[in-house]
């Protein structure tokens, strides 16, 4: 009988210890394992981070060592939250996690959410966290001691889909308050990165949405420590964005705007903080506006459309390369400062250069900017009256620039005047010192938005008036003094210049012309070739109470600090001026003096001049010719020499004046003598010398048939017989001639010529009224007598016989009457009784007595004598000759005759 052979037992097989095996790997690695991981990942997110963590479900599969989570969170040490998965799908390498490093082969998250705060010391709350526990476990002697989280993470492949980034700073440079960004839709895929050094970095690829922002990352990275090369886009950037990353780093600060910009880069981040470069770059914005950081209130610049191309940036320095610019609907609020500062260049100003010759602060070079359709508000504040001026439409090239202010930049530029007008210029200039230098053409534009600087030098005001200039300009913008030189020519046309405080203008013209033109700024020097000026008004207003209008032209119409200080030498010699030739047509000059009541008026009109050779600088003498007609009626002619303009020397004028209606000078006539004047021609030739302001004038006028009129109220006419003295001063063709002298200064704000001589007019004619006599010798000859003599007659006591030689006396003031037939003679008869009674009481019998009424009597016949010798004897009519009442007078003393005194009088 055969053995049946025994057989073994299951569990000595290997394959039963195998299976069994199988079976508890399973049960480990789905049950256990997920059921220690539910409770590890807590712990070893608290151990390693310090975060209080939760998960919902962890699965494990033991064939492909890979894990999912469901629902992981996670809270940071103050409580919150810093990570959020709806999903996570894990792949680690096991055999690298026993040896203690971390090696992540595949993961994936879906949704997750992660919170990255930036820390004062400039590190990630992820890496600090994690180093505050190894330290805290480091510090235990219980604890095993373990690799650093930072040095023993490798990522094969991650991938993150839908993503949330919540990003905080709380740098110092974070204004004192902590900036959340947060990026709503993230995708990240990392491909072999590492946080322990390596020959190789990782790549990684990023896609995230802030907003309307979008952001598109990709290049190489490494973790610890963090650096990166690649390529970044970024869109619709807004600046709020851009100001809170670099804005410690730009010159101004974005206020307003979005961009987009395209460039390669590398990155590093470590304790020595963050370094960046960036090359091949391209800028685009829209709706941009900067402003100066130290007056964020004021914009300074917008920009609707602006491009930058070659855009090499460096936070190390920090430096900004930019190969050009180019611009559309640029806005500048360009603002010089009455410091001299120019509001856009100041940002642009480092700290001064150290003692190595480095300068400091922002370094920036552009290679080239062209902008168009743009617009410019340039407002100078260094005027009294700030100049404000709008240009539109500006076109601009310019060359080279760097953060060297003081290196030259070239430019070309067009643009019209929001006023009217247009400009262009091209040359080049430098930003500080603000300095010019090239061509420039200005073709009609408007000069009133430049009154600021007119008011300087003169209180006038420009209500219009257009600007055509070309020429060659070099001019060096500075506090003191402003420097430069300016060539060419020029012209202004239809110029209207008003004082402030009146109705009409002071001064106008059609077109005046500079060719050529040669200025310098400091020392201040003006050289005109030929002035020519057509139809130019000049209207000047001598006030009552206050200086001629003309002079406010050359007053400023505000004074400055500056006048406070003591002047130097050059300023007080003041600008160098030469002319020349000028030439003057179709002009008209209106007079108006206020003094009297009504105000006197006269146009001086057709003026012609030609003057040539002006000139301050010693021994220059210039010469002048001018004709014009005097209100419609008088011809004017005057001709003579001017010295060095500014200086005492003598300047002579030879002037004639014929034919001049008369009543038109009837103002004065009133004001002075209280007539108006019907009639009469007025002529003057006169010489006039000028030592500086110091006039001395010798000039004769002739009146010719001058007929006064009615009188009227005048608080400075005079009592005086005035139309006696006209009457006496009267030749035989009837003209009155007046030698009249006059010396006074022109600086004198109470002296005026034309009131002199009416006032020495009005002496002249008193002296004649008062002393009537005294001008018949200049008509008949008085035979001996004087004039006092001639003013009376005497009678033998108690006769109406006249006394020995009064009857030639007589004959020849009956020659005057009848010369003068204008003239009236009035007569008193006269009688005295201390001298005539004793007379006329000898001649009667001793019984007769004198008639009652003797004296009365005698005395009507001395005056009836006389009337009877001058009219029957001499021919004198008797319109001409007046009896008043006769008188008796007591008389004192004794005398030997009597005597009658003679008034003369004008019809």
């Amino acid at each position: 009988m055969t053995e049946t052979a025994q057989r073994k037992p299951a569990y000595r097989r290997w394959w039963f210890w195998l299976l069994v095996l199988g079976l508890v790997y399973l049960v480990t690695g789905f049950g256990l394992i997920p059921l220690y991981l539910s409770s590890a990942i807590p712990e070893r997110f608290q151990q390693h981070l310090g975060w209080s963590a939760e998960v919902a479900d962890v699965g494990f599969n033991p064939f492909t060592f890979s894990f999912s989570l469901e629902a992981l969170s996670a809270t940071g040490p103050s409580g919150e939250q810093v990570l959020e998965a709806q999903a996570i799908e894990l792949n680690l390498g096991l055999f690298d996690l026993v040896r203690g490093t971390v090696h992540v082969e595949h993961l994936e998250l879906d949704n997750p959410f992660l919170r990255v705060d930036l820390l004062e010391n400039n590190r990630i709350n992820l890496i600090e966290d994690w180093r505050e526990q190894q330290s805290a476990s480091d510090a235990d002697p219980d604890t095993e001691e373990q690799a650093p989280f930072a040095d023993n993470v490798v990522f094969d492949e991650v991938v993150i889909n839908g993503g949330r980034l919540l990003f905080r700073d709380f740098t110092e440079d974070a204004e004192g308050e902590s900036r959340e960004f947060l990026i709503d839709s993230l995708e990240l895929t990392l491909l072999d990165v590492t946080s322990r050094e390596s020959a190789e970095a990782g790549e990684y690829s990023l896609q995230a949405v802030m907003d309307e922002q979008v952001l598109d990352w990709s290049g190489t990275l490494n973790l610890d420590p963090l650096w990166s090369n690649g390529r970044l886009a970024l869109s619709n950037v807004s600046a709020e964005t851009v100001q809170h990353w670099l804005g410690q780093y730009l010159p101004w600060s974005l206020q307003d705007g979005r961009i987009s910009l395209t460039a390669a880069f590398q990155l590093a981040f470590d304790d020595q903080g963050l370094a960046l470069a960036t090359r091949e770059g391209e800028v685009t914005a829209r709706g941009l506006a900067l402003t100066d950081p130290g007056q964020p209130e004021s914009t300074l610049a917008s920009a609707g459309n602006l491009s930058l191309n070659g855009v090499s940036f460096n936070l190390e320095g920090p430096e900004l390369v930019v190969s050009r610019v180019q611009g559309e609907a640029l806005h500048l609020n360009a603002v010089m400062g009455s410091d001299g500062q120019l509001n856009l260049t100041r940002p642009l100003q480092g700290p001064a250069a150290g003692e190595d010759g480095d300068a400091g602060g922002f370094r920036w070079s552009v290679g080239d900017l062209a902008v168009s359709g743009s617009t410019i508000d340039w407002q100078d504040n260094r005027p009294a009256t700030p100049v404000q001026l709008a240009l539109e439409d500006l076109e601009l090239n310019l060359g080279a620039m760097t953060e060297q202010l003081e290196e030259p930049v070239s430019y070309q530029v067009r643009t019209s005047l929001d006023e009217g007008g247009s400009a262009s210029a091209n040359g080049q200039f430098t930003l500080h010192p603000l300095t010019f230098e090239g061509g420039i053409n200005l073709d009609q534009v408007v000069l009133a938005p430049f009154n600021g600087y007119l008011q300087q030098f003169s209180q006038m005001d420009i209500r219009d008036g257009t600007l055509n200039l070309a020429g060659n300009i070099d001019i060096d913008v500075q506090d003191d003094p402003l420097t430069g030189t300016f060539s060419g020519r020029g012209s202004v046309s239809h110029f209207n210049g008003q004082l402030p405080d009146e109705p009409e203008p002071v001064v106008t013209w059609r077109e005046l012309r500079l060719d050529p033109i040669e200025y310098n700024f400091t020392p201040a020097r003006l050289e005109i070739g030929t002035m020519t000026v057509s139809e130019p008004e000049l209207n000047v207003i001598n006030y009552r109470d206050r200086p001629h209008n003309v002079t406010r032209l050359l007053q400023p119409a505000e004074a400055t600090a500056d006048d406070d200080q003591a002047d130097t030498e050059q300023e007080r010699q003041g600008i160098i001026f030469r002319l020349s030739r000028m030439d003057m047509a179709n002009a008209e000059i209106r007079y108006t003096d206020q003094t009297p009541r009504p105000a006197f008026t006269s146009r001086l009109h057709d003026l012609t001049a030609t003057v040539s050779g002006l000139s301050n600088v010693t021994p220059q003498q210039g010469q002048f010719s001018i004709s014009g007609i005097v209100n419609d009626s008088g011809e004017l002619r005057a001709d003579g020499t001017i010295a060095t303009l500014g200086t005492d020397d003598r300047s002579r004028f030879d002037v004639t004046l014929d034919g001049l209606s008369m009543p038109v000078i009837s103002p004065y006539f009133g004001f002075y003598l209280g007539y108006r004047v019907d009639g009469g021609r007025l002529s003057a030739d006169g010489t006039y010398n000028l030592y500086g302001s110091r006039l001395e004038s010798d000039t004769t006028l002739v009146l010719d048939r001058l007929e006064l009129g009615e009188a009227v109220q005048s608080d400075t006419s005079i009592t005086a017989p005035v139309k006696l003295g006209l009457t006496l001063l009267r030749d035989s063709d009837d003209r009155v001639t007046l030698d009249i002298s006059v010396n006074g200064n022109l600086a004198d704000p109470e002296f005026n010529l034309g009131p002199v001589m009416m006032k020495t007019l009005r002496s002249v004619l008193v002296k004649a009224a008062m002393s009537p006599f005294s001008l018949l010798g200049s008509v008949v000859d008085l035979a001996g007598f004087s004039p006092d003599e001639l003013g009376e007659v005497a009678f033998m006591p108690g006769e109406t016989t006249l006394v020995m030689g009064e009857y030639t006396k007589m004959e020849k003031v009956a020659e005057a009457l009848k010369v003068r037939d204008g003239l009236v003679l009035n007569i008193r008869g006269r009688a005295v009784e201390s001298v005539d009674m004793p007379a006329l009481e000898a001649d009667l019998a001793e019984d007769e007595s004198l008639q009652e009424g003797a004296l009365d009597a005698l005395a009507a016949q001395r005056g009836q004598s006389l009337k009877r010798l001058l009219t029957d004897e001499y021919g004198v009519t008797a319109e001409q000759i007046f009896l008043r009442a006769h008188e008796v007078q007591p008389g004192e003393g004794e005398a030997d005759q009597v005597a009658i005194e003679f008034q003369l009088e004008a019809r």
